[in-house]
């Protein structure tokens, strides 16, 4: 990793080969199926690489635009009434492009090549394969977790290393969730995928590179027409990980919501008022939506949940949701993780670390929300780290050796978690 500098990756605008079995010298494995692509435009398979002794990478497909005037019309149309707007294919992909290409983290995938062939239909990315898989976290049917809590831990304190480096270069995922943490093949590392609908910050990436303490050439500026300020204001990312600034609706609509005659029986009093101008969307949504999912990870259900009123309408449950997280408070159980350990409550003196952290994370106002940052360096996250200010000097993002943090990533940073940490994985596999 190095810095926010601009690093060697293929840009290839030839697509010599382009059969079902080949793709120029990717060879074709096999198709995957991952839950959070569940659009009809993207296509994402296993590949080998012949000029890498066959290596697997990934390849994700995407259609440049939507196919037929008349599906795209009712796609815009479903988006606007929720409150949405459609990036096509080719947009989001530009977006993940313009994210990965200058970027190098040992928690963040990596992109090694993009094929974009303007006589296809389609764009390629080839990105680094985790194989260990999406991070397995409930039991779907008892919505209990499947994690012990220092597993938990070990999750999020790798998702929080690589946000943190997101954060110090300008960017703002915009979709933090279980389903976009991935562990490597050997199930040692988590990293960060899914970068379609991110921004990227030019003000932020300006005071970064000032920050920085090594004169070196810096990512390309921000392309204007791919990250846009208006952008930042869509409802867009997963509904149960949106922050309140991001779930926002005005105050003085909520009585013309669809389906009104059918909140009397399932709205509780307003534990919060909702503002009534939104609060600027910044960085602080992606701290929140790290915190709902630390909560899965350690409780095995969301913080907020839809209210059952017998209404299944699509748009009906969205409304429902966002005004829980924009106006309820978050309770905890009285045990965490699938080893059961107490949490002392929310509000005791006794409570747990974590618990008093996700209060931090879990602000409804961005400006009292606790910094990532801060989050890395709470004594929750540090609280096994046997030398916790060398590994927070080790691991910042402004730290001059960062330059050769991800080649000693493995021999030196890690050495300074437990070893306990060869046995902890063992109930996972």
């Amino acid at each position: 990793m190095e810095g926010g500098h601009v690093h060697d990756f293929r840009m290839t605008t030839a697509l010599k080969i382009s059969t079902s079995e080949r793709i120029n010298q990717y060879t074709f494995a096999r198709r995957i199926s991952r839950g959070s692509v569940r659009s009809p435009h993207v296509d994402v398979s296993v590949y080998r690489d012949t000029n890498a002794n066959d290596k697997e990478v990934l390849v994700k497909a995407v259609r440049r635009k939507t196919a037929g005037h008349e599906d795209k019309y009712r796609q815009l149309k479903r988006s606007y009434q929720a409150g949405q707007n459609l990036l096509n294919g080719e947009l989001s992909i530009r977006k993940e492009v313009a994210v990965l290409k200058s970027c190098r983290h040992p928690h963040i995938v990596q992109l090694f090549e993009v094929i974009d062939d303007p006589n296809h239909d389609r764009v390629f990315l080839v990105l680094e394969y985790l194989a260990g898989g999406e991070i397995q976290w409930r039991n779907e049917t008892e919505e209990l977790p499947l994690l012990t809590v220092e597993q938990s831990k070990r999750i999020f304190r790798d998702a929080t290393l690589g946000l943190q480096y997101l954060h110090h270069h300008g960017i703002i995922h915009r979709d933090i969730k279980p389903a976009n943490l991935v562990w490597s093949s050997d199930q040692s590392t988590v990293k960060i995928i899914d970068y379609g609908i991110s921004h990227r910050n030019e003000e932020n990436l300006k005071r970064s590179a000032l920050a920085s303490r090594h004169k070196e050439k810096v990512a390309a500026k921000p392309n204007p027409t791919i990250f846009t300020n208006e952008e930042l204001t869509k409802q867009r990312g997963t509904g149960y990980f949106m922050a309140p600034e991001v779930a926002w609706t005005p105050p003085d609509t909520t009585m013309s919501s669809p389906s009104i005659d059918t909140l009397s029986s399932t709205m509780h009093a307003d534990a919060f008022q909702i503002p009534v101008k939104r609060p600027a969307i910044t960085k602080a949504i992606d701290v929140w939506s790290l915190g709902v999912t630390l909560y899965c990870l350690l409780f095995g259900r969301f913080p907020f949940q839809i209210p059952s009123d017998g209404n299944d309408n699509q748009y009906h449950t969205r409304y429902m949701l966002f005004r829980e997280i924009c106006t309820q408070d978050w309770s905890v159980p009285d045990t965490m993780g699938s080893d059961f350990i107490p949490t002392g409550g929310r509000t005791a003196k006794n409570r747990d670390e974590v618990i008093a952290l996700l209060d931090f994370m879990l602000r409804k106002d961005p400006s009292c929300r606790i910094s990532i940052e801060s989050v890395k360096s709470h004594a929750w996250v540090l609280s096994d780290i046997p030398n916790s200010r060398n590994w927070l000097h080790l691991t910042s993002p402004s730290n001059s050796t960062q330059n050769n943090w991800a080649r000693q990533i493995g021999q030196k940073v890690f050495t300074l978690l437990p070893s306990m940490y060869n046995t902890l994985w063992a109930s996972c596999t």
